[in-house]
């Protein structure tokens, strides 16, 4: 029966959007080279830590495909002559250790698959592009007169999500682009749920909803063909970014920020409101607004990957949101995007922070109360406002929307799929909760022993003064006595921890 009792969805239970940390223990010499030993930790938590060895020359080729991003990244140069010496060698072990923080900071750089497999080989050294291209070319096998033109290589951020040129032979004309998303930790719809919902989704229809060619699911992720948009998204244009390059090289260090009039701010915001309001009647979960997902036609917006809540993949945000206990609902998480890509549109820069602490001084009234709702630490931790109440919010409620006479609001989701949609989306709250008390235990464990380590610290100080007073001549002792103190201090904190 073993064989039976497999799980019966496939989907990626690793969490992409997870932090990642480094810190350079030590270094040895192996076969006349120097190895950095890293301990490597995902997230907050002490056990998922791991250890890795680098020399010199796997930084060399990281450095050298992350220039991409135009950063000004600082790499120790190299030295021929005396790179053994021990001396030399400690320095640019701190240099080293300065380079990562800066790579593993950075949320355009840490998405970069070399950047993920230097620190966690493990579960990045797959080759994520010729599978994801298996998988099309299966969902697409049984579809007449469709085919794969060719890849559209690292033109997003997700490493799980890959697009494709396609054609369709009863459209030759039409310019259309494939992507192909495997499910994540939070898909928790069964198979039949999944095909029902993408079927829904071919006949959605909304004036401010992308529409979807062809929508397909296997049992390892989902395929959904859209129109191409030749401007690119809303992110490109505030980037002034050529849609095709690779992510790294259009967001890492774009040469000019272009914001949006405040108008524009408004009238789109509004548009993403409705839009947002509209999926929640339908009980259909978002989650995934940001600048990267919205295309303006027209002067109107168009949301994309609207399938990416059912497929389970995370957030862009979520390593934001899962920082603050009261954004621990759908409709918070969709609110908290939300104010994420205001503050985009206004500025033409992301926030790069969960919270923000000051805006411009001549930034409008309406538009700093809305982004103070939201965005500030006040507003994330007492409770983020409603879709129905930014909707009445003066900033969004003065715009006047133009419908077209063809213009329609259509998504029927059979009865039976709606009721195992709230199952899942409990299901994804549950998971957010539990990761917010993991999160806030391990702050507080952090905090204790940053104040047991403080007042042994005051102690030692203390106690050292008092020695030398009286022994003024024999410091030596006074180092023993402080390696026995720095020992009970490290047993008394592993016995809290």
């Amino acid at each position: 029966m073993a064989i039976f009792e497999q799980e019966r969805t496939k989907k990626v239970l690793l969490d992409d959007t997870e932090s990642l940390s480094c810190v350079i223990e030590n270094w040895r010499n192996t076969n006349g080279h120097t190895e950095y030993i890293i301990r490597v930790q995902r997230g907050p938590f002490a056990d998922k830590t791991w250890r890795i060895y680098k020399r010199y020359n796997d930084f060399v080729t990281l450095h050298s495909y992350l220039q991409t991003s135009g950063l000004p990244l600082s790499l120790p140069p190299k030295k021929i002559i005396g790179n053994m010496d021990p001396e030399f060698i400690s320095e640019r072990q701190q240099s080293l250790q300065k380079y990562l923080n800066t790579v593993l900071m950075n949320p355009i750089l840490v998405s970069s698959l070399p950047a993920k497999s230097f620190v966690d080989p493990a579960n990045y050294c797959q080759p994520f592009s010729e599978l994801a291209l298996q998988h099309v070319s299966l969902a697409l096998r049984g579809e007449v007169g469709w085919e794969v033109v060719g890849p559209l290589t690292e033109i997003g951020w997700r490493l799980r999500k890959h697009f494709y040129q396609v054609r369709c032979k009863n459209t030759p004309k039409d310019e259309l682009m494939a992507s192909w998303t495997d499910y994540g930790p939070d898909k928790y719809l069964e198979d039949k749920d999944m095909q029902a919902v993408f079927k829904s989704f071919m006949q959605l229809q909304h004036p401010y909803i992308h529409s979807i060619e062809l929508c397909l699911c296997t049992d390892i992720g989902g395929l959904v063909v859209r129109t191409s948009n030749k401007n690119g998204s809303l992110r490109d244009a505030l980037c002034g970014a050529k849609p095709r390059l690779s992510f790294l090289k259009k967001y890492g260090n774009p040469k000019g920020h272009k914001p949006l009039s405040v108008s524009q701010v408004a009238l789109y915001g509004r548009q993403i409101l409705e839009a947002l309001k509209f999926l929640q009647d339908k009980g259909l979960y978002y989650g995934h607004l940001h600048t990267g997902n919205i295309i303006i036609e027209n002067d109107r917006v168009k949301l994309l990957d609207i399938e990416n809540g059912v497929l389970g993949v995370p957030s862009f945000y979520r390593p934001y949101f899962i920082q603050h206990k009261r954004i621990c609902n759908l409709e918070a998480i969709e609110v908290y995007c939300f104010g994420h890509t205001i503050y985009e549109m206004a500025f033409g820069a992301p926030l790069q922070e969960s919270t923000m602490e000051n805006l411009p001084s001549d930034c409008p009234a309406n538009l700093r109360s809305v982004l103070e709702s939201i965005l500030s630490p006040e507003g994330c931790k007492n409770g983020l406002p409603s879709i129905d109440s930014l909707l009445h919010h003066p900033f969004f409620a003065s715009i006047i929307l133009t419908l077209h006479p063809n213009d329609k609001a259509h998504l029927k989701i059979p009865t039976s799929t709606k009721e195992q949609l709230k199952i899942a989306q409990t299901q994804l709250e549950e998971r957010l909760r539990e990761e917010q008390k993991m999160v806030r235990s391990q702050k507080r464990l952090v905090r204790v022993q940053e104040m047991m380590s403080s007042e042994e610290e005051k102690k030692k100080q203390k106690h050292k003064k008092v020695f030398l007073h009286y022994y003024p001549k024999h410091l030596h002792k006074w180092e023993h006595i402080s390696k026995v103190l720095f020992s009970y201090l490290e047993a008394r904190t592993k016995t809290i921890s």
